[in-house]
């Protein structure tokens, strides 16, 4: 699989061994209390003291170190928090995460421990709890061997070839395949001028679809010349 790559200079091949995307999942977490007068906060159970904590112990955990192999990257996404009634003390609240982590496992002990803290949370602060996991994106793990070919796919149509140190923070769904059988992902630069994805000024540069094609077609003819 393929990715365009803002940033890199139109058409080089960008490659890396091992992990080339994060592992990414988000969490929404549902915290139900009571409602009560907001004189008289003792009578309710109000979560916003249970959501702080959990912001906070987020953060705590977050290793923005791309560099280290327990990086680890929780972002606070969207918080709800009782309602725009002013004589009500908050009953209930809705919040989600993200967690991204360089392997699958590390996520596993990322979510054993956010699941744990949860846990102990609710039940501290009595308040009934409810979470899921949504857009998860497994870890695009290339085999070294499919990297080879991309490599050797990229000199035959003589496109520079840079190798990548470090995987991309972003989520990526073809890590499914990668997860299941031998394969890898690999990146085609979009410019250095290009905006950043999901930037509002980002537009795909159409000039890159002839370097895909002609990539994959070089990738299929290789494989099939394999005795």
């Amino acid at each position: 699989g393929l990715h365009n790559l803002p940033g890199y200079p139109l058409h080089e091949v960008v490659v890396k061994k091992d992990s080339f995307t994060a592992s990414v999942t988000s969490i929404v977490i549902d915290l139900n209390g009571k409602t009560t007068h907001a004189a008289e906060p003792e009578h309710g159970i109000n979560p916003a003291i249970a959501v702080s904590e959990l912001i906070l112990q987020a953060s705590m955990w977050s290793n923005n170190l791309p560099e280290k192999k327990d990086f680890t990257v929780i972002t606070p996404i969207h918080i709800e928090l009782g309602d725009e009634a002013y004589g009500t003390s908050a009953g209930d609240a809705t919040l989600g995460f993200t967690i991204r982590t360089w392997t699958e496992d590390e996520m596993k002990k990322v979510k054993e421990n956010f699941e744990k803290f949860l846990l102990a949370v609710a039940k501290k602060h009595k308040l009934r709890l409810h979470f899921k996991y949504i857009q998860e994106f497994k870890a695009n793990e290339n085999n070294k061997e499919a990297v080879e070919s991309i490599i050797i796919a990229a000199k035959s149509l003589n496109l520079k070839v840079s190798e990548r140190k470090i995987p991309f923070k972003w989520g990526e769904d073809f890590g499914l395949f990668t997860q299941q059988y031998k394969g890898a992902f690999f990146g085609i630069g979009a410019g250095e001028g290009c905006p950043a994805l999901h930037n509002p000024d980002y537009d795909f540069p159409n000039e890159l679809l002839p370097t895909g094609s002609k990539m994959f077609y070089e990738l299929c003819k290789n494989y099939l010349a394999c005795p």
